[in-house]
Order: structure tokens, then sequence, then C-alpha cells
């Protein structure tokens, strides 16, 4: 029974374990004995241990589930306050004033009460606020293995509030991680205590510390210390931005290429002193497991390390490898240790693209023999890794750029086989005198200059396909059919020229369902996105246009001190609108309608202005002040029109379909009152969006004359101020949607307004208590879908 049939067996009954009832396990048993009398008695050994292995594999998932049950969930509910004891257990990140790191905690007791011992070590995610730089200069001593005594609020995390967001609840479970916890620095005591990664966390830190010393330029310093240390946290956000944007992503994660090198680079030294073939392998394996330590043991350097630690040891002992069988055995013993690891995504992108190397390369010897091997191996190496990658890219970021093949076929093997050695050549001549790496530094400095400046400009340009809609659960099944059925129906001898052009086309084929063409082409889908306190709604009218109803906003003051900047601050247009474009596949927004120029209504444009394109921009009419003027320029140089309305205007976007627009015309009102209101009517239903106008708007609104409605976007965030009954009583709608912020400083939605609304009988959603709120007007009506239940 080969290593490689065990590791599929082994994921299937994790995934089993996972997403179906435990029964599972004994339907699996009785299905073997049911098949054993159908199946060829050569077959039936293989088969039996598959099954048991997979069940096998079930239950080690149950008790692992048992092992990583919380004892502080119960405090946590109800956010107690309580002294914890134990350790660090993770690198301390800080970002500004706010320290981040994971602590198992081993006991933990009331403010005046005794310590309690849990029955089992439990990790939790720490939180530590910062008020002083001392205290963020003594946070960068603190080290994995330290003792740590605090007193910590804890909480619950926080799931997904917005469709295919990053659910961060859902990631710390996969971390074993069930319970948050916020503390401030001085109420945390931390004991430096002697443990191997934290021995080699402080020489991490010292190579850091002399990566910074030898290259000038801080983004190229950033740079470095991720590609050779895997010290990510000090990437400049731009790099990081840009690089994930061409698919370069994989660069700065440690991988099989630094292993091959650093032990190439040692076994290369050791030869010249004159060690033997023998114990210089053996020394290299042994390097190889500090090295891993070094680097921040991610997944991809663990499974690296095993990898490269099996081929050295087969050198050893004379015998041939089988590079699936070498690949799964480090997958099992990673899987043996954390079974939690397969929902991890640098996990899987590591396996996956390194199969896709093992199984895929081999066969680019058979094609285009004409051509120099390097050049098809480096095609094929670059091809395989892109077209294995593609579902998790899209599944998990929404994103891949069709320039991603050109860009790594060019810039991967300069950056790998260029910049990776020269750095580390520079560190270890860096430690004789710095003198010595002065030239490596200044070839590299220069080498990456060179390389990231058209990939910057090309960055800048909208490229399309480059957002895709997230995948359906029987397309990545169809996906990964398809590429397992490949090297089968290669090895049977299909692989002639129509066999080839008939292949190609069911990849393009997969590629144009990944794009979901014909979904919801009879519905309206109107998102009410969870922005906090301010508005964001995307109207998608079938598949044909898409509207942006303001875009949220940021409240930031900026730092008191330089220490307390963030490295990559929060900003709701970057990390709450744009995800939910990408993972909904828009790439163009026909119409951007800016209701007025609060910061929390139009503050997020500004970063969707640069990634998206625009076909015209409808505003108030009035004079933009700030930052609404701001917008107003970057939207004019990209070319876009910005045009206003008059009351009674009405267009269309097909059969059944039709938006009017109702407010502002003519008048002195302003501010919140100068609000864009506008009305769409679709397959019959209608819906008045009202942006932030209060009374003195909707009295104009009444005035004017309006209509029932079915579905009321409630104005100003549910304030009191808004939703008269004046403006109910014309519309009387039978469901509303309030956009306001969780527990937020203003106390909307205010109660006055949730009463007016239920003395007309009106159904209630809000994104503070369900999140973002979706509503899909089809000819067979309105049905209504929250990302959270209602609490």
């Amino acid at each position: 029974m080969s290593l490689w049939y065990a590791s599929l067996a082994v994921m299937s009954g994790l995934l089993l374990s996972a997403y179906t009832h435990p029964a599972w396990l004994a339907g699996a048993a009785g299905a073997w004995a049911a098949a054993a009398a159908f199946i060829p008695r050569a077959h039936r050994g293989r088969l039996a241990f598959c099954s048991c292995l997979s069940i096998l594999a079930g239950l080690h998932f149950y008790g692992y589930e048992i092992l990583q049950q919380s004892e502080l969930k119960p405090l946590a509910v109800q956010e107690r306050s309580v002294w914890v004891r134990g350790e660090i257990a993770s690198f301390v990140k800080r970002d500004g004033d706010v320290a981040r790191f994971f602590a198992v905690v081993r006991e933990w007791r009331e403010e005046d009460g005794s310590w309690q011992e849990l029955g089992l070590n439990e990790t939790i995610a720490l939180r530590v606020k910062l008020s002083a730089a001392e205290e963020a200069a003594a946070v960068e001593r603190w080290r994995t293995g330290s003792e740590l005594e605090t007193l910590v609020r804890l909480g619950l995390p926080q799931g997904a509030r917005n469709p295919h967001a990053f659910d961060y609840a859902r990631y710390l479970h996969w971390q074993g991680v069930h319970v948050v916890g916020e503390t401030a620095f001085r109420e945390v005591r931390v004991e430096a205590a002697a443990s191997i990664r934290g021995s080699f966390q402080e020489w991490q830190k010292a190579g850091a510390e002399r990566i910074d010393s030898l290259f000038a330029d801080q983004e190229t310093a950033g740079y470095m210390k991720s590609l050779l240390l895997g010290l990510g946290q000090d990437v400049t956000p731009e790099l990081e931005t840009m690089y994930a944007n061409l698919g370069l992503s994989h660069i700065l994660a440690i991988s099989g290429l630094h292993v091959t090198l650093v032990s190439s680079m040692f076994m290369w030294c050791l030869d010249r002193l004159g060690v033997s073939r023998r114990w210089g392998l053996l020394a290299t394996v042994a390097l190889l497991a500090g090295y891993i330590l070094l680097v921040g043991a991610s997944a991809s350097a663990v499974r690296s390390g095993l990898m490269g630690g099996v081929g050295l040891v087969c050198q050893v002992a004379g015998k041939k490898l089988d590079g699936k069988e070498v690949w799964a055995g480090a997958l099992l013993v990673m899987l043996a240790v954390n079974p939690y690891q397969l929902w991890h995504v640098g996990f899987q992108l590591s396996f996956a693209v390194t199969l896709g190397l093992i199984v895929f390369v081999p066969y680019s010897q058979h094609v285009l023999v004409r051509v120099p091997v390097w050049i098809r191996t480096l095609v094929a190496v670059t091809f395989s890794a892109q077209l294995v990658s593609f579902p998790f890219l899209v599944y998990h970021f929404h994103q891949f750029s069709p320039l991603s093949w050109l860009v790594n076929l060019l810039a991967t093997p300069v950056l790998s086989l260029l910049a990776l050695p020269l750095g580390y050549i520079a560190l270890v001549l860096a430690l004789i005198h710095p003198a010595l790496a002065a030239v490596p530094v200044w070839f590299t400095t220069w080498l990456l200059g060179w390389i990231h400046e058209p990939l910057y400009a090309l960055e800048q340009k909208v490229i399309p396909f480059t957002y895709w809609p997230h995948p359906e659960w029987w397309w990545v099944i169809l996906y990964a059919c398809f590429l397992g059925i490949l090297p089968i129906l290669w090895n049977r001898g299909y692989h002639r020229k129509r066999d080839v052009a008939l292949c190609f086309a069911l990849f393009l084929g997969l590629l144009a369902a990944a794009r979901q063409p014909f979904a919801g082409s009879e519905e309206v889908r109107i998102t009410f996105l969870d922005v906090g306190q301010g508005d964001s709604i995307v109207v998608e009218i079938g598949n044909q246009k898409v509207y942006l109803m303001d875009a949220g906003g940021t409240m930031r003051q900026p730092a008191a001190e330089p220490w307390m900047e963030k490295r990559d601050p929060f900003e709701v247009g970057k990390d709450v609108v744009l995800p939910f474009l990408m993972a909904r596949g828009i790439e163009k927004i026909d119409r951007v309608i800016m209701t007025h120029g609060d910061l929390d209504h139009i503050g997020g444009m500004e970063a969707l202005v640069p990634r998206l394109s625009f076909g015209e921009v409808l505003v108030n009419g009035k004079v933009p002040e700030e930052k609404e003027a701001k917008i107003h320029e970057l939207f004019r140089k990209k070319g876009v029109p910005i045009t206003t309305g008059a009351p009674g205007q009405v267009w269309s976007d097909g059969p059944g379909i039709e938006w009017k627009w109702l407010h502002p015309g003519e008048t002195t009102l302003h501010g919140n009152d100068a609000s864009v209101v506008l009305q769409l009517t679709a397959y019959n239903k209608t819906v008045l969006f009202t942006g932030d106008i209060e009374q003195g708007g909707e009295a104009a609104l009444v005035q004017n004359g309006l209509s029932p409605v079915d579905v009321l976007k409630v104005a100003h965030h549910g304030s009191n101020t808004s939703s008269t009954k004046e403006l109910l009583a014309a519309i009387t709608p039978k469901a509303a949607v309030i956009s306001a912020g969780e527990n937020n400083r203003y106390g909307h939605p205010s109660a006055m307004v949730l009463q007016r609304l239920g003395e007309h009988g009106t159904a209630i959603y809000r994104t503070d208590r369900h999140g973002a709120i979706t509503l899909i007007i089809s000819p067979a009506g309105l049905s209504w879908r929250t990302q959270k239940l209602d609490t």
C-alpha cells in the first residue's frame, strides 16, 4: 500500500468528519462490507486499507476536536475580565499601538479568587494595547516561551459580517483558538524563559537587524526580510498589494526553492572543506531542521524541510525517490500532528502546487522537444504552478490576474535565482565584515528596483478578468477532477494533438464557468453592506449592470506619535467594499451614486477608483468640498463623467427595471437634506434609497408626491431626525433596511424610528444585527438573506 493512496484516504476521512455527521464512520464500514462481495479479490486489500485509514483519520479528527474544546468559552460569552497565567505561544506582532499573539493559558482566576487549573492548556488570541513608546520597545523583546500573567477581558472572535469576507472566527477555529482576549500593557507581566523557539526568534531578530543595517532602502529591507527570513510583517503594504495583484505572493513565502538553495550552498561549503559526502548529507539534514525553525516554521517551510530531509536521507541510503510518495509522507506527518492544517490556506497552496509540479512538469520533456530543456522546464514549472493554484486563489482571495502566467514566467526566475541567493550571500559575508556585503547588497537593490518599477506600473492598470466570483462547490470538484484525469489520460496515450486540443477546450470551458456568466440573469440583487457606521449599497441588475451607491468611510485621526502609526490601517473601501466586489467578480461599476459628501458615505471611494472601471458618476449637484472634491478629481483623471439628475428623470436597465431620480432638484437644501434619493422599480417591486435626508428633505419628497414602496432604505442610519411619520404614512413600506454600526456611539437606530416603523407593520433588517443584508428581486417576488442571524 503506497503512501500516496494513504494520503488520499486520510484527507477524505478528515473532510468527511468536518462536514458530515459522525454516523459516516459506521456508514463507511457498512458500505465496505456490502461492496466487498462485488470487488475483485486483487483490489480488496487496497480498498479495505483505504477504508480503514479513512475511518481512523475521522476518529483522529474527532479526538483532536475534543482536545481543542474551550473551558474559557463560557467566560468569553459573558465577556468576563479574569486573570490568566501561561506562556507566549507565537511570534509577537506589533502594529502601531497594538501587539497581538497567541498565548497558552494554564490557569485562571477571578479578580479576588484563587487560581484554577484548566483541564487542558488552552490557546487564546491576545491583543495588548500600548500607550507609550517605552511599552512598544518592551513588547519587541517578548519571545515565544516567555511566562505570561495578565488581567484580560475575554470575548468571542467576530465572524464575517459580509458575504465571502475574511472570517476571523473560522480562521481562529482552525488554529485551535476559540476565545480572544484584550488587555493593556500595564496589566501584563512577562518573564523571560528559555525555549528552543524563543532562541531561534532571537537569531531571526538578529538577522532582521543585520538586513536593516545592510539595506538602506526601507522597502528593500522589508522585502529581503520576508524573502530570506519569512518575516512578512515588514513588507510595505504597497509592495504586498502589488505582489498579490500580479500573483507573485508565493515568492515571499519560504518554499522548496529556499530549502534547495540553503542546503546546496551548505553542502558545497562542506565539500570544499573536505567533509565526506555521507557526513555532509547528514549535517545538511540537521541544518534544515534549524533553518525551518529560524524562518518561523510555516506550513510551506515545514513541508519543504520534511521533503528535503527525506530526499537527503535517501541519498545517504542510496535509494531512489518517488516524488509523490515523499509528498504524501510529509502530508501524513503534518496532518497526524495537527489535522486542522488541512484548512490552512498556506498548507493547501504549498502541498497543492508541489504536487502539481511533481505530476505535470515531467510531461514537459515530451512537448516541444526542439526547444532547449531549460526553457521547457521553466515554462512547465510556471504553467503547472498557475494551473494548480488557480482554484485556491479564486476561492480564498477571488483574484487571479490573466497576466500572472507571464509575470511569473519572467520575474520569478530572476527574483528566485538572483535576489534570493544574493541576499543569503550578503548575510553570510556581513558576518565576516559588513564591507564585504557591499557588492551583493548594491546589486540586489538595483535588481529589485529594476524589476519592481515596471511591475508597479503594470499593477496600476485595470486588467480585465482579474477578479473572480466566489466559485460554487460543484465547480471546485469539476476542476479537481479535470486536474486528476489529465495525467491518467496522458499515461494511457491520449496526448495526440486533438487530445491536447480537447483538454485545452475543456480548460477554457472551466474558466468560462468560473465566471458564472448565467448566474442571476433574471434578478436584481441588492446588497446592503455592513460598513459600520456608514452606507454602501451594491445593486446588480442581472449580469449586465452594476450600481454602487456610496462606499462607506473610515473616520481616522492621525497618529499622535510616529511609533503609533499603523502599518496598514483599516479602511472600509479597501478592506470591506473592494473585497465584496471582488468576491462577486465585479470589475466595472456602470454607475456610482455619491449621495452626498459625508465621509461615512464616500470616504471608501478613494480606494476603489484605481482598482475598478467606471461608466458614470451621479452626484447631488452641490459644489463639492474637501474629501468629495478630491474624489471627483480622481474620477476626472480617469476620464469618468460626473453628472447629476433632476426630479422626475427616469431611465431603464431592461424590461421591467426602471430607475427614477426623486431628489434633489433646484433647492436651497444642503448637507444631509441634499442627499440623492432614487427609486428603483424591478419586476413590480419598488425600493426607495434615501441617503441621509432628514426632516427637510423628507418634507420635500412628500410634497412632490410619493407612492407606496415595498422596501425602504431608512435614511441617516435610523436617526430620529429622519423617517418622519409623514414620510412613512406616504410610502407605507413593507420592509426597511437600516445601515448602522454595531454598538455605535450615536445610538442608531433610534428607538422612536423603530417604533414608527413597527406601527406600520414594517419588517426591519439592520446591519448592526444582521451584518450584510441581501435583497433579491425576481419575477417570483422578493427574497432576503442576512449574513448573521438576529441577535
